[in-house]
């Protein structure tokens, strides 16, 4: 089947998503330098259940940690050629069989890809967050709940919204 004859096809969301892996990789580079130079030498890394830190680690073991982990998982998620070396078998999508045996594992890998690269970005962006959270904390030496809740109620919203335009978009047309 022709790649016109499928309505639902945007070949311009797959890049609009590499824009935004790295544009988030950028902002995570960005609040990690902020954070260096913010934050103090050691950081609260755990809070009580009344938001009270209760466990400690340098900004620059947490740095150690994290940066390799907010670059290279949206990096390593946004490699074509590595999800499309993949085999079939292993693609958990929904409607995977209608897409292959009409010969269109380029649209599923296509729709994949887009998936993996908002998902890797706000995950980047999530990281972001949490390194806000921390230097925040470390200047009122509490957490408010909603510092937290936000973020993470964003990300949830943010990636179920992507889940569900991944099932979408790879749902057979009637």
């Amino acid at each position: 089947m022709p790649s016109s004859a499928q309505p639902h096809r945007n070949p311009s969301s797959e890049t609009a998503a590499l824009v935004f892996v790295v544009a988030s990789i950028l902002v995570f580079l960005g609040v990690c330098v902020w954070f260096w130079v913010q934050a103090p030498d050691n950081v609260a890394t755990h809070f009580d259940s009344g938001g009270r830190p209760d466990d400690w680690t340098s900004k620059a073991g947490l740095l150690g940690i994290f940066l390799p982990i907010g670059i290279g998982l949206p990096a390593l998620m946004s490699i074509r050629p590595l999800v499309e070396k993949l085999p079939v078998s292993l693609i958990n999508a929904p409607y995977k069989e209608y897409w292959i045996e009409r010969g269109e594992k380029s649209y599923l890998v296509d729709c994949l890809m887009e998936l993996l690269r908002i998902t890797a970005g706000l995950t980047a962006l999530l990281i972001a967050a949490i390194f806000v959270i921390i230097a925040e904390a470390a200047r009122s030496a509490t957490m408010s709940e909603w510092l937290t809740f936000v973020p993470t109620a964003i990300f949830l919203a943010a990636t179920g919204l992507a889940v569900w335009r991944f099932y979408r978009r790879l749902t057979p047309p009637r």
